[in-house]
């Protein structure tokens, strides 16, 4: 299946944008009110552009560091945590939930 002409010239001009996010360990951020908020490694945006997916042009992305994105999730799974447990609690559940933290350096394949 061939890509449009359109398209390749959006692969081609988010070239610097991949460049830039492999050297400095950077992911792809991209929000609006249609697709919501996405964050992609450069290879998983590489494998969903492959597959037709988020081939948008460079100025729909912004490169950003996963570590706030890990925060975000950090702090959603608190609030759901806390949701969960003050429901539990209301319906006479014993049991609540609880995050763990576990401690090391991130694995060498985490990177991206």
């Amino acid at each position: 299946m061939s890509v449009s002409v359109e398209k390749q010239a959006i692969l081609l001009s988010l070239e610097p944008l991949f460049k830039e996010a492999e050297e400095k360990a950077l992911w792809f951020f991209h929000e609006s009110d249609e697709a919501g908020e996405i964050w992609c490694s450069p290879q998983y945006l590489r494998h969903k552009q492959a597959e037709g997916l988020y081939v948008w042009a460079p100025e729909h992305w912004e490169l950003r560091s996963p570590l706030g994105y890990l925060k975000a999730l950090r702090a959603q799974a608190e609030r759901n945590v806390k949701e969960f447990n003050v429901l539990a609690s209301r319906l006479g559940h014993e049991k609540g939930l609880a995050l763990s933290e576990t401690a090391g350096a991130p694995r060498a394949e985490a990177k991206g």
